[in-house]
């Protein structure tokens, strides 16, 4: 009977014939006296067989608090660390792609006129920037730092008193990375995914290094000035710790598409107003939501040079965006606002329905991302803050169906981070483009280069 119970343990729908199989097997081989236990034990199990999936989940262990305290300070550590590399390129391409279309002749007529345009940007992902070298926390032996952590009352006797035990673990553990990197013991993964990237890196931490350092200290090094008692407060959490830390995964991505409305209205004094605006829309789960809007003018050079043989005008712009998006594996919620400068001169010539332009661009970007994030769901997992139930009565458990369970004991993550990381680009850009008029209607292409290659195109109708 015992083995039986095991194997009902074990059992989902897609065993139920094998199962009743066993026990009929097993019916037939028992004495009389066991048969009518066996017959029950069917009847229960045929009774019971709808919520058996459910029910009989093999528990998973519940969390330890300092050992979450400490995966939070060090993921959290370790997505901030990387956070800025991870969401460069993207930075720079909204940067370029917002900044441009913005011009497609310098001649400014003398009457009134609207030119009503829609415009796409396609900026492309240099191979290079699909990855970057990502970093590890870690910090040298300080012992201003050290007292952050616990009270010192006699160094020489090894006489402390912990005042933040997933604080002083957390430290430890980044002093021992940063020793283990200087002498070659822990390797920095060589690469990780930018936004664009499409691989998944992740930091495995190397507990056996950890655990012999903690166990053995060096003379001289953190460990060897703390007790064995506080050294064995710190060894529990730090077996404790999952095997690896995942980095934000990229979105496999070879380049950034974007469309904007514009509106140009001329002309006074020889000058333009352009004023272009996308509401906040969902673009996918790759950008997430993403709109802004933009004011610029533009002024002609050229009307206070007589017989200029070509159109020269300057033109400057402010804009505004916005972005919300969900970054892989980490769950990092960003929210990021950002105000973009343009300055540009640019020229033109016009043969009948052609005309050629060029132009130089300086491009400024000053943005504040703000991420909310929680432990990444794998780890919570692996902490026993959540717990998988099949929801879906299918015997499997998908990665949707972790999930937190406060009533047994499986919280979640409640305590989600929040930091604000600034990220600045300058960049000069040139373009070369035509256009093509044909009565009201112009159709546009042009070419950028900057770090990258860009090209836009569109259409516009003047009135």
């Amino acid at each position: 009977m015992f083995k039986l119970h095991a194997q009902f343990q074990r059992y989902n729908h897609h065993s139920y014939l094998l199962f009743m199989k066993n026990c009929m097997s097993y019916f037939q081989l028992s004495q009389p006296s066991k048969r009518h236990s066996l017959l029950l034990y069917i009847a229960c199990f045929i009774l019971s067989y709808p919520f058996s999936t459910l029910r009989c989940q093999t528990p998973v262990p519940k969390a330890d608090p300092t050992t979450v305290e400490v995966v939070r300070q060090f993921g959290g550590e370790l997505f901030l660390l990387n956070s800025k590399a991870y969401l460069q390129p993207l930075v720079s391409r909204l940067n370029a792609a917002t900044n441009s279309r913005t011009f497609h002749t310098a001649q400014i007529g003398s009457k009134f006129y609207v030119r009503f345009g829609v415009y796409g940007m396609l900026a492309f992902v240099n191979e290079n920037e699909r990855t970057y070298t990502p970093a590890l926390p870690n910090s040298s032996l300080n012992l201003d730092t050290l007292g952050k952590f616990v009270t010192i009352i006699d160094l020489a006797k090894q006489q402390f008193v912990i005042k933040d035990t997933a604080g002083l673990i957390t430290y430890a553990a980044k002093v021992l990375i940063n020793d283990g990197i200087t002498t070659k013991q822990i390797e920095v993964p060589g690469s990780a995914p930018t936004f664009f990237g499409n691989i998944q890196q992740s930091f495995k931490v190397p507990k056996e290094y950890l655990r012999q350092r903690i166990k053995n200290p060096a003379q001289g090094d953190l460990l060897s000035l703390l007790s064995p008692n506080v050294r064995n407060t710190i060894l529990p959490a730090i077996e404790q710790l999952p095997p690896e830390f995942p980095l934000p995964a990229g979105q496999n991505l070879n380049f950034l598409p974007l469309g904007v409305p514009q509106i140009e209205i001329g002309s006074v004094l020889g000058t333009e107003l352009l004023v272009r605006y996308i509401p906040s829309l969902d673009w996918g789960k790759n950008i997430g939501k993403f709109g802004f809007w933009g004011v610029g003018l533009k002024h002609s050079l050229s009307q206070y040079i007589e017989d200029c043989p070509i159109e020269v005008a300057v033109q400057g712009m402010i804009q505004r965006t916005t972005l919300q998006n969900t970054i892989g594996a980490t769950g990092a919620k960003l929210d990021a606002t950002a105000d973009i400068l343009n300055a540009n001169i640019h020229v033109s010539k016009r043969f009948g329905a052609i005309e050629f332009f060029t132009g130089l661009s300086y491009d400024h970007l000053s943005i504040n991302a703000k991420y909310e994030f929680t432990i990444p769901r794998q780890l919570q997992a692996q902490l026993g803050l959540i717990r998988g139930i099949d929801l879906n009565n299918d015997g499997v458990i998908a990665d949707d169906e972790y999930v937190p369970d406060p009533a047994n004991g499986y919280p979640g993550d409640p305590n989600p981070q929040t930091q604000i990381v600034p990220l600045v680009t300058n960049s000069l850009r040139w373009t070369v483009g035509t256009a093509l008029h044909l009565g009201p209607i112009g159709i546009v292409a042009d070419y950028n280069l900057s770090s990258f290659s860009m090209v836009t195109a569109g259409i516009n109708v003047q009135f």
